[in-house]
């Protein structure tokens, strides 16, 4: 089962990969608030019909109805728009890499707050995956020298905020009893109806766009996003405790590494192949530990 979970783990690192570096493109068609705003209304195209299809939706309870109503709000509205402000800013592979420190915040607060085992392994595995981001977002070719865009420091934010969301609530609400569909449900409503105030009010002073292009980038970073990554994560979740899943999402720099190049063209340092080499050993390190 650990195994089945850690490659439900990888599944979603992909998907959100793709959804993050797909987010570039789509920003230059849409502003943040427009792009922001249809997400999740394309999100619920695909989760209901697959929620009612596999295990249904089943009222939780208010306490774990406002837990992930909340949840939603800070990972996919606040957190989200973030990253969207970073990504207007700087490469994809810089802006990703940053937000993926999320998987170091979700070991720790897996730990602190849901009190799960102390595993030192796990913590270096997230340490060199948080390692491995820094070094993809070094600007410098020189040994010597660190230099990072401050353009790209909110996108730490968005790290924070999705590692947290991804681990302490979702693991929360799953252990007593909310169901995978409807948490994601929850989770997509309630961040549309943020992005939706958001927007009413950004449209006040300037109109949404919403052009064919970003629409239809929109539409694919949401089916992704929205759709397969949550559904795949909070599968695996699900299974096994939540820290030990954390570091092995950081492989999601690795695919936004490589998908930023291929689709993006995007040229990194030279430093950016150590960093992938971290991000793998603190993946190796999570995925042998789990299977002994």
């Amino acid at each position: 089962m650990t195994i089945i979970a850690i490659l439900f783990a990888i599944g979603a690192a992909i998907a959100w990969a793709l959804e993050s570096v797909l987010s570039k493109p789509a920003l230059r068609y849409m502003d943040m608030f427009s792009y922001g705003v249809i997400r999740p209304l394309f999100a619920l195209i695909f989760v209901i019909p697959y929620g009612l299809l596999t295990s249904g939706f089943a009222f939780p309870g208010w306490e774990l109805l406002g837990i992930a109503a909340v949840a939603g709000i800070i990972d996919s509205f606040v957190g989200s728009m973030l990253f969207y402000y970073t990504m207007n800013r700087v490469s994809a592979h810089e802006a990703t890499s940053l937000a993926n420190t999320a998987p170091f915040w979700g070991v720790v607060t897996s730990i602190l707050i849901l009190g799960e085992p102390m595993q030192p392994i796990l913590l270096v595995a997230a340490l060199f995956v948080v390692l491995g981001a820094l070094f993809l977002v070094n600007r410098s070719d020189e040994k010597s020298t660190f230099r990072l865009s401050w353009s790209a420091l909110p996108a730490l934010g968005s790290g924070i905020l999705w590692g947290f969301v991804e681990t302490v609530p979702a693991k929360y609400c799953l252990t007593n009893g909310m169901s995978v569909m409807t948490f994601q449900l929850t989770l997509i409503v309630s961040s549309g109806v943020a992005w939706g105030i958001a927007a009413f009010v950004r449209s006040r002073r300037t109109p949404l766009r919403f052009p064919r292009r970003g629409v239809a980038l929109a539409f694919v970073t949401a089916i992704l996003g929205y759709g397969v990554g949550w559904i795949l994560w909070l599968s695996g979740v699900s299974m096994v405790p939540a820290s030990l899943l954390s570091p092995v999402r950081g492989s999601m720099t690795l695919f936004a590494f490589l998908f930023s190049i291929i689709l993006l063209r995007e040229r990194p340092s030279r430093r950016s192949a150590l960093g992938v080499l971290f991000v793998l050993c603190g993946v190796l390190l999570v995925s042998i530990f789990a299977t002994k």
